[in-house]
């Protein structure tokens, strides 16, 4: 287990990695501890009263994740605490198929996208170590980035534009285009009263757009 010290200003603890440091959030380290302690059937690897923001709750999921890499579990995909059930079927399915797809992430209480534009199209791909997360992998690149699971408000079929998943919650955003007064970028794509991006060209603001509210747009037309 890697040395850890507690930033209780920060909610998180900072653990020595190397010649650095990397954090983890306490709620991470409960949350992670008692999902795994739940599906290995170990009440003892779940947080008890008092673990929470100590050293010992950190011990605590370091010792579940390690039980984790020792059952036959390790050999599925694992998804982050919070994970929506039929959005993880979603993605696994769309892993296996190698099917292409475009995510929507956003914030499941409100279903408001956070308008994400990067890390957002490509295939599901899966990490390796202990916790084999799903990632989000570009078309020519050989790996991605971890998947915010629990933060899917959609998953996209690229080919027909079908909503593979939807949160219950999710609403499509509210958007609109109105002239500027910037001569290089006279085009701002608003939600709501807010400016969210400037464009020199209506029709890249009209990809954004679309984009946004779920089309299967190259990003690079707009980009």
């Amino acid at each position: 287990m890697n040395k850890a010290r507690i930033d209780a200003e920060q909610q998180r603890y900072v653990i020595e990695c190397g010649d650095g440091y990397s954090c983890f959030g306490f709620a991470n380290a409960r949350d992670h501890a008692n999902q795994i302690a739940h599906k290995l059937g170990r009440s003892d690897l779940a947080f008890a009263e008092g673990d929470y923001a100590t050293l010992a709750g950190y011990e605590k999921y370091c010792n579940a994740v390690q039980a984790w890499s020792q059952s036959p579990l390790t050999r599925t995909t694992y998804f982050d605490p919070g994970t929506d059930a039929m959005a993880a079927r979603v993605l696994e399915s769309c892993r296996t198929r190698e099917r292409k797809v475009r995510l929507i992430l956003g914030d499941t209480r409100t279903g408001e996208p956070w308008l994400e534009e990067h890390d957002v199209v490509g295939q599901i791909g899966r990490s390796t170590g202990s916790l084999k997360v799903p990632l989000l992998i570009e078309a020519g690149e050989c790996g991605g980035t971890a998947i915010l699971c629990a933060c899917l408000l959609a998953i996209i079929d690229w080919g027909s534009g079908d909503f593979l998943y939807r949160h219950a919650a999710y609403r499509e955003a509210d958007l609109s285009i109105r002239p500027s007064d910037d001569a290089e970028r006279p085009w701002d794509v608003l939600r709501r009263d807010e400016v969210v991006a400037s464009f020199g060209d209506i029709g890249k603001a009209g990809a954004y757009l679309a984009f946004m509210r779920g089309g299967t747009i190259e990003p690079r037309l707009f980009q």
